[in-house]
């Protein structure tokens, strides 16, 4: 399969890409990215749920890193 066609339909905004693992490459272009969400357990997931796009995948990394800071300045609660 050529490296340009999609493999994938993103399930947050619907966009297609090419995850490199299906389409037989050694690696994906997602391996750049920081680890930032744990890798579900096999059969945890609907078959169909997929990976995310390039875009939706820094945006939800993103996202975390931000909430991750807010709870990181709030103080300690209080029994």
């Amino acid at each position: 399969m050529p490296m340009s066609a999609a493999t994938n339909t993103c399930p947050r905004c619907g966009a297609a890409f090419t995850c490199g693992m299906r389409a037989g490459e050694p690696a994906c272009w997602c391996a750049a990215f920081p680890a930032a969400f744990a890798v579900p357990e096999a059969g945890a997931l609907a078959a169909d749920a997929g990976c995310y796009c390039p875009r939706c995948l820094a945006a939800l990394i993103e996202e975390r890193r931000v909430r991750l800071a807010q709870e990181d300045d709030q103080p300690p609660e209080l029994p």
